[in-house]
This record gives structure tokens, sequence and C-alpha cells, in this order.
């Protein structure tokens, strides 16, 4: 679940502020490729001694340059999509082949094997025990999921206390009124795919660390996921209304209906029909209660 549960904040904020980013999903999948080929493909071909004596150092780089690479990209398409523009939807359709093409040519189309051990015990590991009532054993919640909460406090604390956040809102109900009110809108667009594409970064990261290798197929399809968990959660596909913790209910709603499918032993091949529909019907809910809002005013 953490995969999805950080790559949906950032969807959140952004659909809040009235625009999408489909390309998360490739860009967790170009982060993990880049993050894997700096710690594993580089130091065996270039400066080898170097790297053997600074495994520190290159931890550092592997994670740092897998950081950088969503955030660069999500920039470079909210850039197209204001000052050119033209509909994020679109901008961000062509980041995410753009995206998905760059992770198989990082990587070869092949799985890279080979994480450094640490990070591989720390993506497995469950330092926080929680007592469960009435049972010797607790639960004990994984160092991953630790990050994704800390992540998500960050997350509420910049949509709710934050002048920021509320700029964001403003921006995604009527971008109009906003600039006549002095926000700077561009900027607040810029700042929100920076945020999305930070939080696609930081999930690809964990992802490794978790799994202890590399997919080139990491986080194909998964937007389609994180969109609904975000409209589930009660955002608005319009803009303006939203929130994080809502959002947390979404990825869980999500999660437990992909759950139940397996354990229903449901086909494998209808359970993106069955998360299409949730879609569907979520929309088409929001709808319904925008035409009520409407018509009781």
């Amino acid at each position: 679940m953490v995969t999805l549960l950080i790559v949906a904040l950032g969807m959140t904020i952004i659909i809040i502020n009235g625009e999408f980013d489909i390309s998360v999903g490739s860009l967790v999948g170009l982060t993990g490729a880049v993050m894997g080929w700096v710690l594993v493909v580089m130091p065996a071909a270039y400066a080898s001694p170097f790297w053997e004596a600074h495994p520190i150092l290159l931890i550092v780089v592997g994670i740092g340059g897998g950081l950088v690479v969503g955030p660069a990209l999500a920039i470079l398409s909210g850039l197209l999509v204001t000052q050119f523009l033209i509909p994020s939807f679109i901008v961000t359709l062509g980041m995410l082949m753009i995206a998905r093409s760059l992770t198989l040519v990082v990587t070869g189309g092949q799985p890279i094997a080979g994480i450094p051990e640490g990070l591989k015990a720390f993506g497995v590991s469950r330092p926080v025990e929680i007592p469960i009532p009435f049972v010797d054993a607790g639960l004990r919640l994984p160092a991953v999921f630790l990050v994704a909460v800390l992540i998500y406090i960050a997350g509420w604390f910049l949509m709710n206390r934050m002048a920021f956040g509320r700029k964001v809102y403003s921006v995604g109900a009527n971008p109009t009124v906003a600039r006549l009110a002095g926000i700077n809108t561009t900027r607040v667009k810029l700042k929100c795919f920076a945020i999305v594409g930070l939080c696609a970064s930081i999930a690809g990261v964990l992802n490794v660390m978790r799994i202890g290798a590399v997919s080139p197929n990491s986080g194909q399809g998964l937007e389609f996921e994180v969109i609904a968990a975000v409209v589930i959660g009660g955002t608005s596909l319009m803009g303006g209304r939203g929130t994080v913790l809502g959002t947390v209910l979404g990825v869980v709603i999500i999660v437990l209906i992909r759950n139940f499918l397996n354990l229903a032993r449901i086909d494998i091949f209808w359970q993106d029909f069955a998360t299409g529909a949730i879609i569907m019907m979520a929309v088409i809910l929001n709808a319904l209660q925008r035409r009520v809002s409407g018509a009781s005013s």
C-alpha cells in the first residue's frame, strides 16, 4: 500500500489545483531504474575501486539521483502546461511515454539485482511494534510505511496549515479569481507539479528498497489506481475540493477491494474491470453531489 499511498498524496494536491499528472507510474519506474543503475551498473563500469571504497557515498548518490528524476520531469511538464497552455492530460500522457521508454533504456529491459544489503534491510525492516489487546503478538509496522505516515503528516500540514495550501485550493476552484487576488497561479501550479514528481520519486526509491531489485515494469498502470483512490477519497476532478485524509481512505478502499478480489479468486483479467467501474461510480457520485450543491445554492 505504501507506493500507492505516497503517489496518491501528490496526485491529490495537483488535482485540487485543477491539473492532472498521469505520468506518475512511469516516474516511479524511471526513479527505480536510475537508482538501480547508479547503485549497481555504474560502480561496475566506472571507477569501481573508488565506489568500493566509498559505499555510503554511492548510496547517497543513488538515492539522490533517483529523487531528482521525478521533480525534474514533472516540472518540465508543468512548464509546458503553464507556458504553452497545453492541457495537463496531454502533456503528462507524452511524459508517461517518455519516462517509460527511458526506463527500458536505462534497465535494458531487464531487472537490475544487487541492491546494497543496507537498503534492502531497511526496506523489509519492521522497527515499530503495536501491541494488540488479548493477543501475545503485536502488529509490527514496516519502516517504509512509517516513512509514508511522516510524508502524509507533512502533506496535511502543507495543505491545512500553510498559505500554500490555501493558494492551491483557490487556484483549483477559480484560477481567474485567484489571479485577480494577487496569487501567482503559474508558480503555484509548478510547485504542485514538483510535489507530485517528488512523491513519485520517493515511492520509487522505497519500492526499490522494499523489493531489493529494480523491475523495468515497475509502476506500470499505477496512475489509474492512484486516480481511483483520489476520486474515491472525495477529491473533485474539477479542482478546488478534496482532502489528504480522504485520499488515505480511498487508498485503503482500493487495497481492500484488490485483496478481496484475490481472496475470492476472481480472475485477474476482471480485476481492472472492477477498478474501472469503481472510478466511474465515484465520478458519477461526484457529479451528482455537485449538481445537488448547485441546486441548493
